[in-house]
């Protein structure tokens, strides 16, 4: 039980070094300084099409080998992603690094919420697990502010200098999952393992839970989201530069990066305070709710950024990352103690896997509609924000017309069913 206490002291550190990515408010600048807008959006799908390959057998193999080994995985392919970044020249050696980042999300992907469900259930105290998501999420939300805020300083001299920043707290993450140690498995009677079970079977096990409307529903959320979660994320910063360049401001110097950093930092800090809020707004209003109230902000956002290039809309954006740091700690107390331990890796990373398909699929069909070698102008970036609202406010109406059918929402209560009706399969 000692050993299963420091894993949960160590989560929290372990998901601040891991999410820090300085990179962020400024990977498209990144790619475009050195790619035209469609090898960038093929960049892009190419991460998403290793996930594709790597997503479900990594979770997989969390199941099998455990959760350490894999996490170690991950963190060593993020460090090597990182070091091929901060040193990339030319499309191939950023498709390299794009499938080494790849390899280290997925594997990561299901394995750290796992290992912190199991060892909270160790040490008996799975009930605290969504309010600690929760709170884990929101410490890492602050810290992925603060790298931001620098990663944008740095990168105002080097662009590729947040990557050389990003691979230093990857070394960190990597030591802390040294520290870890493996919970116990708890199979239930008669319950086998996954190594008993094989891919295909274990694969099948985790498809058959979807029979369960409530996590087939919550299945169908999760792909929307992903889908629409990205695009303000991918295209807010040419759109920030469409913004300056129609202002007709002039950032000394390399100055763009900055401006992103700190907007980046802005937009995590905002996310950091609603996943701290996310559980007790959830117990508020409800699962269906609060998950559907994050789709629709994600709507709006995206509409706004298809219809007018203005600094209202700018500040519309700042809030692009809530909806996802909201939808996750309910989300996962929802689904995690409703599936069985030999196999919550891998339903896990099977969830993900349909989402960043969805999303692989889309920006290879945006790019098929953009003319070779165009730059990011307004044309394109307006029809590629409409055309995502559209398919957004569609899922978003199939979902709340099903919720009822789905969920049964409630506004009080305790443990993970709370507010869920569980149907039979």
């Amino acid at each position: 039980m000692g050993s299963a206490a420091r894993n949960v002291r160590l989560y929290p550190l372990y998901q601040v070094f891991f999410h820090a990515y300085f990179w962020l408010p400024v990977f498209f600048l990144y790619f475009s300084e050195r790619l035209s807008l469609a090898q960038v959006l093929r960049l892009e799908a190419i991460y998403y099409i290793t996930v594709v390959l790597l997503e479900v057998p990594s979770g997989y193999f969390s199941d099998v080998m455990g959760r350490r080994r894999t996490m170690i995985i991950a963190t060593g392919a993020l460090v090597v992603s990182y070091a091929l970044f901060f040193f990339g020249q030319g499309f191939a050696m950023l498709a390299a690094a794009q499938v080494c980042l790849a390899t280290g999300l997925a594997f990561n992907s299901g394995t750290d919420t796992a290992l912190h469900f199991d060892s909270l259930s160790e040490v008996g105290r799975a009930a605290d697990y969504g309010q600690r998501e929760a709170s884990v999420q929101r410490l890492a939300l602050l810290g992925g502010a603060a790298a931001a805020l620098l990663g944008g300083i740095a990168a105002a001299w080097q662009l590729r200098i947040a990557y050389g920043l990003s691979m230093l707290s990857a070394l960190g993450a990597f030591v802390i999952v040294l520290l870890l140690v493996e919970p116990p498995r708890r199979e239930a009677p008669g319950e086998m393992s996954a190594a008993q079970r094989g891919f295909f079977r274990q694969l099948a096990a985790s498809v058959g839970h979807l029979r369960d409307r409530t996590l087939g529903w919550l299945m169908c959320f999760a792909v929307l989201m992903t889908v629409i979660n990205h695009v303000p994320y991918e295209f807010y910063q040419p759109y920030l530069e469409l913004l300056l360049d129609q202002r007709g401001v002039e950032l000394p110097g390399n100055g763009a990066p900055l401006v992103t950093g700190v907007i980046t930092a802005i937009t995590t800090m905002i996310a950091a305070w609603a996943a701290g809020r996310s559980i007790r707004l959830r117990n508020r209003i409800g699962l269906a709710p609060t998950l559907l109230l994050m789709t629709t902000i994600q709507v709006v956002i995206m509409t706004a950024m298809g219809v007018v290039v203005h600094e209202v809309v700018l500040i519309l954006v700042l809030f692009r990352s809530v909806p996802s740091a909201t939808m996750q700690p309910p989300m996962r107390a929802a689904i995690t103690p409703r599936l069985p331990q030999s196999l919550r890796a891998t339903y896990l990373s099977m969830q993900s896997l349909a989402g960043r398909l969805a999303f692989a699929g889309t920006l290879w069909l945006l790019s098929t509609g953009i003319e070779p070698g165009i730059e990011p102008g307004w044309p394109a970036l307006s029809w590629m924000s409409r055309t995502c609202a559209l398919g957004g406010f569609a899922g978003f109406l199939v979902l709340a017309v099903s919720a009822r059918h789905c969920l049964k929402t409630t506004r009080s209560g305790s443990g993970p069913d709370h507010d869920l009706q569980s149907s039979d399969p």
